[in-house]
């Protein structure tokens, strides 16, 4: 898949294009739990996040590793990606509560 910009666009294997990765669920379910349809509206920003990641990832400036992310609206997730001139990679959302570090080297 190509992006507007003419980058290649590709996923992380742990965070698949088409279906959300487990842990997304899993919190989605997690909110559900907490507040009905609470699950949904996370779902629905994670994608927004996604998109607006497609739509301008130069609007990030990198961070740990070169990586640059996105916060989730409303939620204290983010979304991690990777840019060159070449290449989008979408690596996945994670808690911010977890280390980052740890969390971008699981998915070199």
């Amino acid at each position: 898949m190509t992006s507007e910009m003419g980058r290649s666009l590709r996923y992380h294997p742990l965070f698949a294009s088409d279906v959300f990765a487990s842990d997304v669920l899993a919190a989605a379910e997690w909110y559900d739990g907490r507040l009905p349809d609470l699950g949904a509206d996370f779902v629905t920003r994670v994608q927004r996040a996604v998109d607006r990641v497609l739509t301008d990832p130069e609007s990030r400036t990198p961070l740990e590793f070169g990586f640059r992310c996105l916060p989730v609206q409303r939620f204290p997730y983010v979304v991690f990606y990777a840019l060159t001139d070449t290449e989008l990679l979408i690596l996945g959302v994670m808690h911010t509560s977890q280390e980052s570090g740890r969390w971008l080297s699981e998915r070199r």
